[in-house]
């Protein structure tokens, strides 16, 4: 069931050149009501008016249950990055959720694998406590394939490594687009898609949550057909970017912002 509510920032770290997480607080005091890996809409104000984005929560380490955290990185002409980026701890914003599919399927497959490149990692990360009890109590293999496009954007390294050393039904394998020179035994030079091969993928054994850039997902949901996999064995979720957009100042959703909603909703075949 979603909700609406007001939120207040209250902290913004940097994790790279072109991403940061920012992390709000529900002012009414109340929990978040939400699923690892879904996502919420959130109102924002600037000199143009109200305007709306999507983001998926990235809670995962020391966040309280009143909490929401989001990763965001820099897009060219990106209205929500550009205010993001130039805000000062203290605004508000009007969150309504939550939303979305991505999830922990009720009947746990053998293998799990999470596929993500940039900040599409955001919907996993909450998932990973749970997954971490359902690991140790009944022996379910979580394969987490990342990509980047190097050393610098692999984030929430620390505790991705931790949670891997904790895990040993985790597997990380970090694919990267640039980087050059020694590669650790979790580093590969290559793209997320390229690996899936490797793990000898089942479609009567395997589940997939992918999440990120389109092109990325259409690739593994192509590869994963010709393998006999259903839409419904591998759940998709697109991040499509929203550049500047012409703006009314109404309160109302811009036929871009419908357009992002949907993609976040609807169900990829």
């Amino acid at each position: 069931m979603t909700e609406q509510f007001e939120a207040k920032l209250i902290r913004i770290r940097t994790l790279s050149k072109t991403t940061r997480d920012f992390r709000f607080r529900r002012l009414d005091g109340s929990g978040i009501p939400f699923e690892p890996g879904q996502f919420f809409r959130f109102s924002f104000s600037d000199d143009q008016g109200e305007f709306e984005r999507p983001y998926s929560l990235c809670d995962f380490t020391d966040g309280a249950e009143d909490e929401l955290d989001l990763l965001i990185s820099v897009v060219d002409n990106g209205r929500a990055s550009r205010y993001l980026f130039n805000c000062e701890v203290g605004i508000n914003t009007r969150v309504t959720g939550p939303y979305g599919r991505l999830v922990i399927p009720r009947t746990l497959p053998n293998r799990l694998f999470l596929v993500a490149t940039s900040v599409g990692l955001a919907p996993f990360l909450p998932m990973l406590n749970p997954l971490g009890k359902h690991m140790a109590d009944s022996g379910l293999e979580v394969i987490l394939l990342l990509g980047a496009r190097d050393r610098s954007e692999f984030l929430y390294r620390d505790e991705l490594l931790a949670f891997s050393d904790k895990y040993p039904g985790f597997s990380l394998v970090l694919c990267y687009s640039r980087e050059g020179g020694d590669l650790l035994p979790y580093e590969r030079h290559s793209y997320v898609t390229a690996q899936l091969n490797s793990f000898k993928p089942d479609a009567g054994t395997d589940h997939f949550l992918v999440c990120g850039n389109p092109n990325m997902i259409n690739d593994v949901y192509d590869l994963l057909k010709q393998k006999g996999f259903k839409a419904k064995q591998v759940v998709r979720e697109k991040y499509v970017f929203a550049r500047q957009e012409k703006v009314t100042g109404k309160a109302s959703l811009t036929e871009a912002q419908k357009q992002l909603i949907a993609e976040k909703l609807r169900k990829y075949r």
